[in-house]
């Protein structure tokens, strides 16, 4: 797991947005999490998993970046919506 230098925070979680970071350079667990990643395929451009999901042994074999973090599905969402616009 990689995160991308240039890393989205939804406003939920950026008071702790250190901790959170700490926590999952050590492989711990974090609750309420949501990574906004690269897609694994070549269609999509981002995907939205739970941390919780990305723990597992698949994708700890894959290289997965995270480019955005958020503290619920809804402001993943929010800021995959962000991160869209940018684009254009």
């Amino acid at each position: 797991m990689e995160f991308a230098e240039k890393l989205y925070i939804g406003p939920s979680i950026r008071h702790r947005q250190e901790r959170i970071l700490s926590r999952m350079e050590q492989g711990k667990m974090v609750v309420s999490l949501y990574c906004i990643t690269k897609a694994m395929n070549q269609t999509d451009l981002y995907d939205i998993y739970s941390y919780h999901e990305l723990r597992q042994k698949y994708y700890k074999e894959r290289s997965v970046t995270i480019l955005g973090l958020a503290g619920s599905k809804e402001e993943a969402i929010g800021i995959t919506a962000y991160m869209i616009q940018k684009l254009i």
